[in-house]
């Protein structure tokens, strides 16, 4: 008897090894968000240290953008090829190394060099934990568990920040040390706790014993015998996976989430990089310029957790469409207000609400349009497309800046590039939606033709 591992999968009802795995996943990136966010609060330091200007740090971020860039469209490739689990590992293992370098280099040059080495594995490790929890959590509450582990992520940025605060009683570079030796610590309970992904193992030929071990966990009330073959279903097969993202009718859906994916984080990156500058000069205090700029991603934890029960009932693309639309909304009202401490706090807040929490529900919901043998692909370059966003954005935005925009103004014309996205996810959702009437229309026709026989 043949069994169609993915189907097991998507049939369970959820249960403490999904979370654990969900967990595992959140641990690792909650550490990537640390240590992506902890060169931020440290460019001072090192501002000092090599003794340069403000602007001259700011190659350090580019190259940091471009790593992650770069590293989201390697490393899911190598994770569909060599294993996901292996690949997100050996990301978290190389991204504490960097980050421990960082706290040791001694000129300008190894700092570029470390931060675009740390990009790549950090560009690496997030979308790789998207595909993980994706492959492993039942179908209904896939979208959720997703968004609502990723979130570790903004907390992991939101709590570099503190933990700078407080670590650098101890000096500066401590928080490069705990920043990197976690996660190498961590590695190996990973390792010997988090399985690789289901269809990896079928594909490659795993032990029947060892997949049936993972069956049995994640669905006890079935019995899988030994007399059991396992299964993936015929979209997933071996191959070079970019090209296959543009294959069996993927390629308007591929094409539109790359738009999103670009137009979401120009928007995204634009208010994370020039929040505080905007606000330096307006009569605000230093606190409450921090406060306001971190209320961007406080916002985004509060958008995720409300969209997560949101997507059990409303498509993820649908949902994401109007939550871009809302956010484009709040940057209007952002623009158009008034410069007091409370309402900046607020608007940026519901900015964040709308935009970041918007991006959860993206993250999560396009691993669901690609087969699990090409899901880390598939998420990997959507986000690398995106990285080229927040590369340009900053840039963009220097540009505007020069050329005598208000903060008012910059504010509202980031609305352009979000609504662009709401339309974008609106396109993905009617494309995803024509497809599985396709795909149900041609079921029917088989079961058709063959139930007269």
């Amino acid at each position: 008897m043949a069994t169609n591992v993915s189907d097991v999968i998507d049939n369970a009802r959820f249960n403490g090894f999904h979370l654990r795995i969900a967990v595992l996943c959140g641990v690792l990136v909650f550490l990537d968000g640390f240590d992506l966010t902890a060169i931020s609060y440290a460019a001072p330091q090192f501002i000092k240290l090599f003794g340069i200007t403000r602007a001259m740090i700011a190659p350090v971020f580019s190259s940091g953008l471009l790593g992650l860039t770069l590293g989201a469209l390697l490393f899911g490739l190598v994770a569909d090829r060599l294993g996901a689990k292996r690949t997100f590992i050996a990301c978290a293992v190389l991204f504490g190394l960097l980050s421990i370098a960082t706290a040791l280099v001694t000129t300008m040059t190894e700092l570029l060099l470390v931060r675009f080495l740390a990009g790549l594995a950090l560009g690496g490790a997030s979308p790789i934990s998207i595909a993980i929890a994706s492959d492993y959590v039942p179908k209904h509450v896939r979208t959720s568990v997703t968004m609502i582990m990723y979130v570790s992520l903004s907390l992991g940025s939101v709590s570099a920040g503190y933990a700078y605060g407080f670590l650098t009683f101890f000096g500066w570079r401590t928080v490069f040390w705990i920043g990197g030796l976690l996660p190498v610590l961590l590695a190996p309970v990973v390792l010997a706790l988090l399985p690789e992904t289901l269809v990896f193992l079928v594909m490659h030929g795993a032990p029947a014993a060892r997949i049936r071990a993972i069956l049995a966990r994640l669905d006890p009330s079935r019995d899988f015998s030994r007399e059991t073959s396992f299964t993936v279903a015929r979209e997933n097969k071996a191959g070079f996976q970019p090209i296959q993202l543009f294959q069996d009718g993927r390629a308007p859906i591929t094409a539109a989430l790359w738009v999103v994916f670009f137009t979401s984080l120009v928007a995204i990156y634009f208010f994370n990089s020039w929040i505080p500058t905007l606000l330096t000069g307006s009569g605000l205090s230093g606190t409450q310029i921090v406060v306001i700029s971190t209320g961007l991603q406080f916002g985004g934890i509060i958008g995720t957790l409300i969209a997560a029960p949101i997507v059990v009932r409303l498509p993820g693309f649908l949902t994401a469409g109007f939550g871009y639309l809302c956010a484009a909304l709040a940057m209007l009202v952002l623009g158009s207000g008034g410069g007091g401490f409370w309402f900046l706090a607020c608007a940026v807040l519901t900015v964040g609400i709308f935009l970041i929490g918007t991006q959860s529900v993206l993250n999560a919901s396009c691993a669901g349009v690609y087969p699990p043998s090409m899901r880390s692909t598939g998420v990997g370059w959507g986000f690398g497309i995106g990285r080229i966003g927040s590369v340009l954005s900053p840039g963009i935005a220097g540009v505007l800046v020069a050329m005598q925009w208000k903060p008012a103004e910059l504010f509202m014309i980031a609305a352009v590039p979000t609504v662009l996205a709401s339309i974008a996810i609106l396109t993905v959702h009617w494309l995803v939606r024509r497809r599985e009437r396709v795909e149900a229309a041609a079921l029917a026709a088989v079961g058709g033709t063959a139930a007269p026989g």
